[in-house]
């Protein structure tokens, strides 16, 4: 058995086993030091555009798990959510992850995704929902009602308001923000990314795209296959199948290969556009491209070797990115 199938089978059991920091302002991180932060890390910054990374992984547990869309930002804070310790956000002082209080249901519902909203923050788990705290981890409340599915995939911020994924469906709290809204479901439909392109919605799901036409009515937009994730900037649209990287026309109706300088054997787990450079999450690091490049390119000096990266985020000119485990 080769390395990089044990690595491949690892991270797959375990992303795929379910089928505050107030106002302080951001500090250079590319260039800081992290004296605490073990010399191999599972969170990395960069505020250079990728072109240099840095361990920041200080203050988290020397094994610990982090679910897909596991990194959240808002304006002012950048949290993580761990499977076996719950909730951290990042002190830009100190340069470490600080730990607020989880409620043991929350943990016990195995913890995937994360979002943050106004200092609210919300968590998805595997078997439970959706919990949320408004105090920081003082207290903890599940918020489930309109859900028929508690398998949380993904959450999704849009003209701030706070979207869900889930295992049939694609949830809002537009209309009540005590209950979830179905914006567009179907039984099995698992639905594992969203974004939102020249105003309309696009699901990335189990049986393939569904969108928004003009009169706002969903339909299957592409071909019958699974798409794991999908991401979208002000003029491109990508989405990940689990064997290449698609981007579409300027319409979003037509799907193009953008697999040129990719692993071909490896998928993309997230398409970030940051700076108008495109980044790619792959199995064995991170990728970039210009909007109008031919082929991507390799951009993780400062990343272990193989290092998978599951999750990709920008919190105001830093990029932040972590692996699995």
């Amino acid at each position: 058995m080769t390395p990089m199938f044990v690595l491949f089978t690892s991270l797959v059991l375990n992303l795929f086993g379910f089928t505050s920091t107030g106002d302080r302002p951001l500090k250079s991180v590319a260039s800081g030091s992290f004296q605490s932060a073990p010399q191999t890390g599972i969170v990395y910054f960069s505020d250079d555009n990728g072109e240099n990374w840095v361990n920041a992984s200080a203050g988290l547990p020397p094994k610990v798990r982090i679910g897909l869309g596991g990194i959240a930002t808002s304006g002012k804070s950048l949290g993580i959510a761990t499977k076996e310790a719950g909730v951290y956000l990042y002190n830009f002082h100190t340069k470490m992850w600080e730990n607020i209080p989880t409620d043991k249901q929350v943990i016990e519902g195995n913890i995937g995704t994360i979002a943050i909203m106004e200092d609210v923050i919300f968590v998805g788990t595997q078997t439970k929902g959706i919990f949320y705290t408004r105090d920081f981890g003082k207290s903890w409340s599940s918020l489930n009602t309109g859900l028929t599915h508690l398998t949380i995939r993904r959450f999704c911020e849009f003209n701030q308001v706070l979207y869900v994924c889930t295992n049939d469906g694609f949830y809002s709290l537009r209309h009540n923000p005590e209950k979830w809204t179905l914006e567009y479901g179907q039984p099995s439909l698992q639905t594992n990314g969203a974004a939102l392109y020249k105003g309309h919605f696009y699901l990335a799901t189990n049986k393939g795209i569904f969108s928004q036409n003009q009169n706002k009515a969903w339909v299957h937009s592409s071909p019958d296959f699974s798409m794991h994730n999908i991401s979208a900037s002000a003029n491109q649209l990508y989405t990940m199948t689990y064997n290449k990287l698609l981007l579409s026309s300027p319409d979003g109706k037509t799907w193009y290969p953008k697999q040129n300088g990719l692993p071909k054997d490896l998928y993309t787990f997230n398409v970030l556009n940051h700076n108008n450079l495109d980044f790619a999450g792959q199995w064995d690091g991170i990728y970039t491209r210009t909007s109008s490049g031919l082929a991507w390119e390799p951009s993780g000096k400062g990343l272990p070797p193989k290092f998978a990266v599951t999750n990709l985020k920008a919190f105001h000119q830093t990029l932040v990115i972590s692996s699995s485990e």
